[in-house]
């Protein structure tokens, strides 16, 4: 990644803008398009409102798509920022990367499912195809059923296979295929036999608000927050927020907001770790 780490401490460490020291600042004016992972677009829209309450004069506008289309938008200038939840490639170089957080994906099935976790050996036969029922897991006799994401958007498939030791390609094609994150937790929730892998911090917060949802755990870790906080869930993944060029004028100011103290709580709130936690 181009830089990426030594640009996030250059603009932690600068001096923040009045907005964050809590003074007064010349007035900031102009348009930030933000497209790409739609598990970070809430947060980035959450953020862009309380970055707009300081400057009034910003518009921002957040579209989703996957991480493909930010790395795609941010390479030919159709969007001041792109939301990456995955390192960028060799091929990707020309572009900034400005780490602002982290999260692991999990297994989830639906939560009256018996199986209570994987092993990395279960999940890789399982995602290859050499496990297709759940009794060889200690389910029931029953299909395993796969859910995932439509093509575009791959970041947590690129990210389980590095982990399984496998390339994405090797992974079975899904049984279903789903457009979002919403309506891979439909299916899930409306099938027993399902099972899809999605990102820790969603999971978490469905399952708060009642989603009848069971992350699995692996290898006999159990996956949450505190588990990526502390390094010892192992499937997990940096968000970056990338750009063209050196962030500059408007794109430099809300990096800059991304990375302070006023960002942090709402990192949290979003079941993320900052990255400079």
């Amino acid at each position: 990644m181009k830089h990426a780490f030594a640009l996030c401490m250059m603009l932690a460490a600068a001096p923040l803008p009045a907005f964050a020291q809590g003074t007064a600042s010349a007035p900031l004016s102009g348009k930030l398009l933000i497209t790409g992972s739609s598990i970070v677009a809430p947060l980035i829209e959450e953020l862009g409102k309380r970055f707009r309450t300081r400057h009034p004069g910003v518009v921002i506008t957040v579209e989703a798509g996957g991480s493909e289309r930010a790395v795609a938008d941010a390479l030919a200038g159709r969007a001041d920022i792109g939301m990456a939840s995955r390192e960028l490639n060799p091929k990707e170089q020309a572009l900034f990367a400005i780490p602002i957080a982290r999260d692991g994906m999990v297994f989830v099935v639906r939560k009256d499912n018996p199986v209570r976790g994987l092993t990395r050996a279960q999940a890789t036969e399982l995602l290859t195809g050499k496990i297709a029922n759940w009794r060889a897991l200690g389910g029931v006799d029953a299909r395993i059923e796969t859910v995932a994401r439509a093509p575009g958007r791959t970041a947590g498939v690129e990210i389980v296979a590095h982990y399984l030791g496998i390339a994405p390609t090797a992974i079975r094609a899904a049984h279903v295929v789903a457009g979002d994150y919403a309506d891979v937790v439909r299916l899930i929730a409306a099938n027993r036999n399902a099972i899809a892998f999605l990102s820790i911090g969603l999971v978490e917060d469905l399952v708060q608000k009642g989603q009848p949802l069971k992350p699995l755990a692996l290898d006999g870790i159990v996956p949450g927050s505190g588990s990526i906080r502390d390094g010892t869930w192992p499937i997990s993944r940096t968000h970056n927020l990338i750009t063209r060029r050196v962030p500059a004028g408007v794109a430099k100011a809300f990096i800059e907001f991304m990375l302070s103290p006023a960002a942090r709580e709402v990192i949290l709130d979003y079941d993320f770790v900052p990255y400079l936690n």
